[in-house]
């Protein structure tokens, strides 16, 4: 079941957010995903996803080369922080 599974990189960030930051309404945030998800685009994927137990938003980026997820994750990872402090 398992024969035709391709494993890539993948790498996750906790960014610590203050509660009620709103990321998807967030231009510099918005901006920021479509870029890297361009970037990626047909060779991964991209999840941008608020804890339910922490304040902090999850940042999860699988790709073909974990160069290319680490820098996408990171990239991404600093705009939010960013965005997060007002």
């Amino acid at each position: 079941a398992c024969a035709d599974m391709q494993l890539m990189p993948q790498i996750l960030i906790n960014v610590p957010i203050m509660k009620g930051f709103d990321f998807r309404s967030d231009a510099r945030v918005g901006a920021a995903l479509l870029d890297a998800e361009r970037k990626i685009a047909g060779r991964g994927r991209i999840l941008l996803r608020p804890s339910g137990t922490e304040p902090v938003l999850r940042v999860m980026v699988e790709g073909e080369t974990e160069d290319e997820v680490r820098c996408l994750a990171n990239s991404l990872a600093d705009v939010i922080r960013e965005a997060a402090r007002g």
